[in-house]
């Protein structure tokens, strides 16, 4: 009776054991762990190996002239952004942003956002902007064996293609550098270049010397003759002409970006000097002319 009880004890014990082994006992399938790569279905973006745009092999400046100029900029994990600037002068310029996927495989961007926007500048430095488009279309293809890009812009007309080198347009006119005559006046370089530059240029070039001699700081030395004043000026003046050389200097002369150095800014190849008597004073800006050469008896 003993040993009946003790055998179904045991047996009870065995069974509970069993029991307790299963609750503990870890699930049949685990969970897998979430993949850090994105799936077919996936909206992210495919990168390079190495985890960066591969637009960053291709970043910089490339130019189609001296005022001509793409900036090659990498958005997110691989998108493109080109913005070309065209400014033929320091008070107009346009700029066409485009942005679109980069293609590893061709090397191309795709874009059909491409914005038009000119900036007209004014005396005060203010700018007006006219959006001209904002969906233009083509694409951009870089070309690693001579770093060059060639953007195909489509228009209803055709397309116009543009082959860009690399490195910075040689001469960017613009107000962006408003330092360039910092040195000698204080006057707005737009006003510089505009208003006095043009006006100069422009009496110089049509002989036009009653226009010139309002311009004059005297006393003032020409072929080695002092002048006093605007009087001695205009008689000295009534018969000479300027020098066909100097003429071709003056009319090669486009008043943007002037030399400048201690002595004042220079016009032509040395025809016209130019400098500030108010300069670090209190006073207005003034420009006047300090030399004049070129000129010839009739």
């Amino acid at each position: 009776m003993n040993k009946k009880i003790w055998i179904l004890l045991l047996s009870c014990a065995m069974l509970l054991l069993a029991a307790c082994g299963t609750s503990t006992e870890a699930p049949a399938e685990q969970p897998s762990e979430v993949s850090s790569q994105p799936t077919e279905a996936s909206s992210e973006p495919v990168v390079a190996e190495d985890g960066q745009n591969p637009v960053m092999n291709f970043v910089g400046k490339y130019n189609a002239g001296d005022s001509i100029e793409a900036l090659v900029e990498a958005e997110g994990a691989n998108g493109a952004r080109i913005t070309v600037t065209y400014a033929g002068s320091p008070w107009f310029q346009n700029r066409t942003v485009m942005s679109g996927a980069f293609d590893a495989e061709t090397l191309t961007v795709d874009f059909s956002n491409g914005t038009l926007t000119e900036y007209t500048y004014n005396s005060q430095g203010g700018a007006e902007e006219t959006v001209s488009y904002t969906d233009g279309k083509g694409r951009a293809v870089f070309h690693p064996e001579d770093n060059t890009l060639t953007i195909i812009e489509e228009y209803p007309s055709g397309e116009l293609e543009t082959v860009y080198s690399w490195g910075a347009a040689a001469n960017m006119y613009s107000v962006t550098d408003p330092d360039h005559y910092t040195g000698v006046t204080a006057m707005d370089k737009f006003k510089v270049e505009t208003e006095v530059g043009f006006a100069v240029r422009t009496a110089y070039l049509d002989e036009n010397w009653y226009a010139m001699a309002d311009m004059i700081r005297y006393p003032i030395a020409i072929n080695g003759t002092e002048l006093a004043d605007a009087d001695a000026f205009l008689d000295y003046m009534k018969d000479k002409t300027v020098h066909e050389s100097d003429r071709q200097a003056m009319m090669d002369e486009d008043c943007l970006d002037m030399f400048v150095n201690g002595q004042g800014i220079c016009m032509g190849s040395g025809q016209v000097w130019l400098n500030d008597p108010n300069y670090m004073t209190d006073a207005e800006p003034q420009l006047q002319i300090i030399a004049i050469s070129g000129i010839v008896d009739r």
